[in-house]
């Protein structure tokens, strides 16, 4: 009984420590993780950083890059929190200074897609919303012609 029992404690082991098998688990998983770190890292040794740095850079690394398609703009956001909040424990580095750098290709990305955006699309975007403020101007002057007519027919 007791060989059995080790053998299924080895493989939820195993299975817990595996690759996760979808975004979610990932988001969860790394979650988990970086909780653990923060209710342990006071009492971790050279060797309990070393565990921890291999299961982050799976994280931070290669299972970031099997799910990175499927990420929203707030699961990257919570995924930069768990980097920094990891970095944070791990080494006391400067949180504005892991700020900067983490969101420094985003914001240059951002800003580049507005830079195109007003290069080749704003201009006729423009067009579009001065003629259509034409049309509802030219609309709404009607239909107050309307009902003043009509207020005017029913006195």
């Amino acid at each position: 009984m007791f060989k059995y029992f080790l053998l299924v404690v080895i493989a939820v082991f195993m299975v817990s420590c595996g690759e996760p098998a979808s975004k979610e688990s990932y988001l969860e998983r790394f979650d988990k993780f970086v909780n653990r770190v923060e209710n342990n890292h006071e009492n971790y040794t050279q060797k309990d950083w070393e565990w921890a740095d291999t299961q982050f850079e799976k994280y931070n690394s290669e299972w970031y890059l099997k799910f990175r398609d499927e990420f929203t703009l707030k699961d990257q956001i919570k995924i930069k929190g768990l980097i920094i909040e990891y970095h944070s424990y791990k080494n006391n580095e400067d949180v504005d200074e892991m700020l900067k750098e983490l969101f420094k290709d985003d914001v240059e990305n951002i800003r580049e897609k507005v830079e195109e955006y007003i290069d080749n699309d704003m201009e006729e975007d423009l067009d579009k919303l001065i003629e259509g403020a034409a049309e509802i101007g030219d609309s709404a002057v009607k239909a107050l012609e309307d009902i003043i007519e009509e207020l005017d027919n029913s006195f």
